[in-house]
């Protein structure tokens, strides 16, 4: 959703802001987007699902740093009834009850998280050195060295019970495989959790996207990203029918401002089809977070954090074009970004 401190501070968007891979910078607004000139993309209906509120004793811990502010990295969703958020403020799993948003159980975990993923009922960690892998009650099954070249990554990624690095480059890179370390292996494209592997590119105002399909077929098809320069395109994640991108749109260079949007693309047997979807992200963003956005089994969801606590909400298409950019109004008015709310960094 990525942010940027004006290095790589994005992600708090975890679209980050045009920091998520690819290409870097930092959050705002948004266009909208479509693919060719086919007709305007249906939106997407946006459900709450929970809402947590900040530094309260069942909530989730929020600090202030000179030069940046913390709370929340990375979101998983559990099943249909929990929701587990990994926290570089306090450096900790916490899952919370998606009715009520309160903390249930809670668990320390490696300096500085970037990352995580839950998968097969454990959970795997990523740091700026390690890959980590607990058990749902926080203890240590393994941890996993990073190759030297893929130190600092901020993505990570699960599929086929293996680990991969979602690299700057927009490659993935296998570290781990069944709980164990293996041989570093890299793909072309960031794996999704549909086993497609998802590459893009941009230029002027369109971007490319490749699909290495898990059935082995290669797809590629350029779409425009409507009269604003194309910022960055960053691979949220696929169903087995679909594409989910963060298409980012500049709307200044200098200083540094861009739009999202969230994109879907539809996938069949012969190739890439239009977008069918699309919505407006707010421009919302608390803390510095890596992952605002997951696509599971149980579909899109987004994760906006507020000075009022952290929402999650379902995204689902809809033929509904009125329903498009339908966030609640009081998330779509704060216009915030945590860049501009720091605590100065001490000089001597």
């Amino acid at each position: 959703m990525k942010k940027i401190t004006l290095f790589l501070f994005s992600c708090a968007v975890a679209g980050y802001s045009i920091c998520h891979a690819q290409n870097v910078l930092a959050p705002a607004g948004l266009t909208a987007i479509q693919a060719h000139a086919a007709a305007a993309p249906a939106g997407l209906n946006v459900r709450p699902v929970s809402v947590s509120s900040w530094n309260s004793p069942d909530g989730l811990p929020y600090k202030e740093f000179p030069g940046v502010n913390l709370g929340v990295t990375s979101f998983e969703m559990m099943g249909t009834d929990r929701i587990a958020f990994l926290s570089n403020a306090s450096d900790e799993i916490i899952i919370t009850d998606q009715g009520s948003g309160k903390a249930v159980s809670r668990f320390a975990v490696a300096f500085a998280p970037r990352d995580f993923a839950y998968d097969r009922g454990a959970f795997y960690v990523l740091n700026e050195r390690s890959l980590t892998v607990y058990t749902s009650n926080g203890n240590i099954l393994n941890t996993v060295s990073l190759p030297a070249d893929a130190l600092g990554v901020e993505h990570l990624a699960r599929y086929g019970n293996e680990s991969y690095l979602q690299l700057p480059s927009g490659n993935s890179l296998k570290i781990e495989s069944a709980g164990q370390a293996c041989e570093p292996r890299e793909s072309e494209g960031w794996v999704t959790g549909a086993g497609h592997f998802v590459k893009t590119g941009i230029s002027g105002n369109s971007y490319s996207v490749v699909v290495n399909t898990v059935s082995g077929q290669r797809f590629e098809k350029t779409f425009q990203a409507g009269s604003r320069k194309t910022a960055g395109v960053y691979v949220t994640g696929a169903m087995a029918d679909k594409i989910y991108l963060d298409v980012q749109t500049y709307i200044s260079e200098s200083p540094i401002q861009v739009e999202r949007h969230i994109v879907a693309i539809g996938l069949n047997k012969d190739g890439l089809g239009s977008v069918s979807s699309d919505i407006k992200i707010p421009d919302c963003y608390y803390v510095l977070s890596n992952t605002d956005l997951r696509v599971t089994a149980g579909g899109l969801h987004n994760m906006i954090t507020a000075p009022s606590g952290v929402f999650v909400y379902s995204l689902s298409e809809s033929g509904d074009v009125a329903s498009k950019g339908a966030y609640p109004p009081a998330i779509e008015k704060i216009k915030y970004h945590f860049n501009e709310h720091l605590v100065p960094a001490e000089t001597k």
